[in-house]
This record gives C-alpha cells, structure tokens and sequence, in this order.
C-alpha cells in the first residue's frame, strides 16, 4: 500500500490532541481549526516535494533530516512544544522552516492562503511555522523507515506523494508553487531526479571507498555535483590540470578513469585539504557540530522576533551566537580550502537564516536593530558560501 504522507500527518496531530492548541495560539475559532489545519498540511507537503525534486535540492534535505534524527523525535512530545501560546517552542522551530520549505514563493503563498481561508497573514504564517515540524518529523520518520536519508530516498518518499497533492491543492496554490504541472507529469519529474541523485551518490560512494579518507563526510555533499567539481576539490581549484591529460590522451584517459589506479591518487592528494589547521586544533567533526549550534541557536532567535520590541529583546542572544562564530576564525583560514572544505557544509543554513532575515528586514525598524549584529557574520558566511 502507499504511503499518505498527509494521512500520517493529520493522524500524529489527532493522536497528540494538539490541533485546537494550534488553532488557539494563531487565532483560529474551533470550528475553523481542522479545515484551516487540513488546507495547509498538502502546501508544505507540496513544499517537500518539490525541493526535492532537483538533486541540490534533495541533498539539502538529506542533511536536515540526518541532524533531526541524531535528536529525540517531536512527534512525542508535540504536547509540551505546542504549549505556551504564541511562544510554543513547536511555532518557534517552525518558523525558521518555513524559508526552506516554501522558498521564494512564501509570500505569494500566504497571500492565497489568507484568501482561501479568510484569515489574516499571522494567522497563516503561525499556522505553517506550527505544523512545519510535525510534518518534517513524519517525513523524517517514513524516509527512515524507507531506507534512510539518502536523496535518492527521499525524491522518491515525496515524489509519490503527487496525485493525492494533486487533488487536495487548489489551483491558485498550484500556481504560485510552481506546481501547476502537478500530478503525472511531475511524479515522473521526480522519479527520474530520484534514479539520477541515486545513481550519482552510489558512484561517488565506488569511488570513495577507502576507510583512510579523512574526509568521508565531505563525499554524500558532492555527491550530486559535476566530475569537475570533484576534482576542483581535490588539486586544490586548479581547474586546468584535470582538463590538459584528457586532451593529450583522451583514450587513455577514457580507459583509466574507472580504474582501480586512480583511487589511490586521489586519496593520496585528500590529505593536503585538511592543511587548514583549524583553531585550537579542532577536527572538522567538531567545527561542524560548533557551526550547527551556533546557526540554529540565531535561527530560533530569529524565529521568535515579530516587530522592533522582540527584536531589541532578542539582541544579547545573538550578539553570543555572533561572538561564538566570530570565535571559530574562519575569516583566518585559507579562503580556497574553507570554501571547499566548508562551503556545501553552511550554505543550508545560509540560505534559511537569509531568508528570515529578508522576511524580517521588511518589518519597519527590525533592519536597524539586527544588522549590525549580524552583518559581520553573514558577510563572513557569504564568503564560505561562495
């Protein structure tokens, strides 16, 4: 039987008992609750679906959703999340979601939504950022269940998911999702992105294989990249040397490139990356899991500023986190090897905290307040970025 991912997700609400919680905490009357709840659930369901329907897109998801499950499960404890209003920590997390998920269509997409269901923009966008993490939690918990987080699993999870999105979206919503074609059509869109990511990691995974690697955790990231990419990588961005063998020997180079031969090279030349002697002697490892807390700490700050008030309120939290990062000394590393090394790493999280920021900046007096706090780091983040 397939799986109903929306079924999944309006069964762990009504298990929990928290939807007239969440219709209180954004201003929904009880009998408006449930359809308000129902109307919703398919947008960011449709969300998903599309984003992983493109392999960079499926990559990012594969890396939320591999740290959402190194932590307990949501769904329970939706109870204590939910509770405290307009504050529940389940809005707050939400919040910060909503930029991944919807993308640059979360504006257009409210405005319907407030039209469909004659409700108000805080009402939709604390309706949305409620229900984001119960559903990320179900998806998480079937793709795992599926057989893990690898892209390839999860374009295929949401991919299946078309034809029940397809009857339940209204064709406004379709619309500015950029899923009129929704249904057939891009159920095979996604099938097809599902074999190419699938295909593709298990490649890069053949020629990844020796256990010495030190940096086995950059492979699944690239894994959806070009062959050029890869070896920019690996010579140190010099994007001439892998180009001038192949013209002066192209056969032997057609003949050797599968070849057992050229593992060994390559994981000769890996060790020269990690040169970039983080501080304090760090491993990348634990950079990662500093720079994770450190950007999730500023998106739940960032999630719960709602004018000029909250956000003076939310200022010596991230001065710390800014104080934190600035601390790391990324800016005293060897740009070339940390945007490699890092790059595919914090663009996720660059991406969610740029798009909070942008939603922020157009609250009257909010941009005055947290720029200067944050400009520093964002400008240092951009550079990692590429």
């Amino acid at each position: 039987m397939a799986i109903n991912l929306m079924d999944l997700v309006k069964t762990a609400i009504n298990t929990s008992g928290v939807a007239d919680q969440i219709g209180s905490a954004v201003g929904l009357e009880k009998s408006k609750t449930n359809s308000a709840i129902e109307a919703a659930i398919p947008v960011l369901l449709g969300g998903l679906m599309k984003k992983a329907s493109t392999p960079s897109g499926a990559s990012e998801l594969s890396n939320i959703f591999k740290k959402q499950d190194a932590e307990p499960s949501i769904l329970d404890n939706l109870g204590s999340l939910v509770s405290g209003g307009s504050s529940s920590k389940l809005l707050g997390m939400g919040t910060s979601l909503l930029p991944m998920l919807l993308g640059s269509s979360q504006a257009s997409i409210v405005s319907v939504l407030m039209k469909l269901l004659g409700l108000g923009d805080k009402s939709v966008l604390g309706l949305l950022g409620s229900l984001a993490p119960i559903v990320m939690g179900v998806v998480g918990k079937q793709a795992k269940s599926a057989g893990g987080f690898d892209p390839g699993v999860l374009t295929n999870l949401l991919g299946s998911q078309g034809s029940s999105l397809n009857a339940l979206l209204p064709n406004e919503l379709k619309g500015v999702m950029g899923l009129a074609d929704l249904g057939k059509a891009a159920s095979e869109t996604v099938s097809s992105a599902a074999r190419t990511a699938t295909q593709t990691a298990q490649r890069t995974a053949a020629q990844a294989a020796p256990a010495s690697n030190p940096l086995g955790w950059l492979l699944p990231l690239l894994a959806l990249g070009a062959l050029g990419a890869l070896a920019y990588m690996f010579m140190g961005g010099k994007k001439e040397e892998p180009v001038k063998p192949v013209k002066n020997a192209p056969a032997v180079a057609a003949e050797t490139a599968p070849s057992v031969k050229n593992v060994p090279d390559i994981t000769a030349a890996l060790p020269e990356l990690p040169a970039l002697e983080l501080p304090g002697g760090m491993s990348l490892d634990d950079l990662k899991k500093k720079l994770t807390g450190s950007f999730e700490g500023i998106q739940e700050t960032l999630g719960t500023i709602t004018d000029v008030d909250t956000a003076k309120g939310a200022v010596g939290k991230l001065e710390e986190a800014a104080k934190a990062y600035a601390e790391f000394g990324l800016d005293k590393l060897p740009s070339a090897a940390a945007t490699t090394a890092l790059g595919p790493f914090v663009k996720p999280y660059f991406q969610t905290i740029g798009g909070l920021l942008e939603k922020l900046y157009a609250i009257p007096g909010v941009k005055e307040v947290i720029e200067p706090v944050l400009g520093p780091m964002v400008s240092g983040v951009a550079k990692l970025v590429g």
